[in-house]
């Protein structure tokens, strides 16, 4: 069960996290890296920031073969036009991220560190679908 307690830039670490999510029945793993890996319906990776303020989701999928990258560039523009609480980016590999930043200098709970990573988990495969899953592999 999740108590009340803060998360704070104080206390913050992959292993707190972690047990977060165990606590919620989250599925987790460490990936090679040693990064924190969280899988529903989809996964996603866990990162906390160099200064401790904030836990970003990413989540990265490949683009099918042949897709220009002015296709890739247009069907990224209308995720982000659609779909505020994430953000879709071509990476410096030419596939497609999404991301979204969680801050918690001051303190979230642990029960909205849970709430917001099903959250995100939710968009990806609902934004591929809805902005063009013919071009996602």
């Amino acid at each position: 069960m999740l108590t009340n307690d803060l998360i704070t830039s104080e206390n913050v670490s992959k292993d707190l996290l972690k047990a977060i999510y165990d606590a919620a029945f989250m599925e987790t793993a460490w990936d090679d890296d040693g990064d924190l890996k969280i899988n529903e319906d989809i996964g996603c990776s866990v990162f906390i920031s160099d200064n401790q303020e904030k836990i970003t989701f990413l989540r990265v999928f490949r683009f099918e073969e042949g897709v220009s990258r002015a296709d890739r560039l247009e069907f990224v523009n209308r995720i982000n036009d659609k779909y505020s609480f994430v953000r879709a980016m071509l990476t410096t590999y030419d596939t497609l991220a999404f991301d979204h930043d969680l801050f918690i200098k001051g303190g979230i709970s642990k029960k909205n560190l849970v709430l917001a990573t099903r959250f995100f988990l939710s968009i990806p495969l609902d934004a591929i679908n809805d902005c063009g899953e013919e071009l996602v592999a």
